[in-house]
């Protein structure tokens, strides 16, 4: 086990539970932040299940004020994984001004601030780690009603392209995983659901990601076998994009 932490945003359900499950399993000690303290206990669990330490902060990442906060810990971190997300499904002309500094906020100002703040403790203590960022194959390709979604996907692409210039120096990594629809519930995928099977049509592989998939990928690229690995996107999309 290394001393270090895995910080991990959005980890109370779906991929940035199973992406606290992977590491937790490999015994990596966490950094865990949520917005529901209800989602607090069976986070809190994992430290008996796996004999690790957990930190469980419950916040809004929108608030300055609590990304602040994270920045206090005292803790030598070696892997950010950027995963909190908002999403938003209206026309363009029916977004309002208030929905997209929200979406702003919580997609791409929030990982813009932790990862200056947590690369700068990397530099300080000469870690060689990662930063990982949840993107979206809409951060690849463009999609109806889906406007400041894909504007702030694009630019988490734009980001990891960028910081992994800035920081490569250093030997911090920088990548993002671009899932496609990503199935939490398997009960959702088994029934007749038209709108997701006129989706999966569309996939050359004719399936979805599972949370698991994600965070497989994700802890692979923690690893030393992608040690030369970095400024990159890896989709998993079971082939949507490839004919775009």
């Amino acid at each position: 086990m290394t001393n270090n932490f895995t910080l991990i945003t959005g980890a109370g359900r779906g991929i940035g539970f199973e992406i606290a499950k992977k590491f937790a399993s490999n015994n990596h000690n966490l950094i865990l932040t949520i917005r529901n303290k209800s989602q607090q206990k069976k986070l809190e669990n994992l430290s008996k299940d796996f004999d690790i330490k957990i930190m469980v902060k419950v916040g809004d990442l929108r608030d300055l004020a609590f990304v602040r906060k994270l920045g206090k810990i005292n803790f030598k971190v070696d892997n950010v994984i950027n995963n909190a997300a908002g999403e938003n499904q209206k026309h363009f002309l029916k977004v309002s001004e208030k929905e997209l500094n929200d979406m702003i906020s919580i997609n791409l100002k929030s990982t813009f601030l932790i990862t200056q703040i947590f690369s700068k403790k990397m530099i300080k203590f000469k870690i060689k780690g990662n930063i990982i960022s949840i993107s979206s194959q809409l951060g690849h390709i463009a999609a109806y009603n889906r406007s400041i979604y894909c504007m702030t996907k694009f630019g988490i692409e734009g980001l990891t392209k960028s910081l992994a210039m800035d920081l490569g120096r250093y030997g911090i990594r920088v990548n993002s995983v671009a899932p496609t629809k990503t199935i939490i519930n398997k009960n959702e995928i088994n029934k007749n659901n038209t709108r997701l099977n006129i989706i999966r049509k569309k996939i050359p592989l004719n399936k979805f990601s599972t949370t698991e998939e994600i965070a497989s990928i994700v802890y692979f690229l923690t690893t030393k076998e992608a040690g030369s690995i970095t400024g990159t996107s890896i989709l998993s999309d079971g082939g949507w994009t490839a004919g775009k």
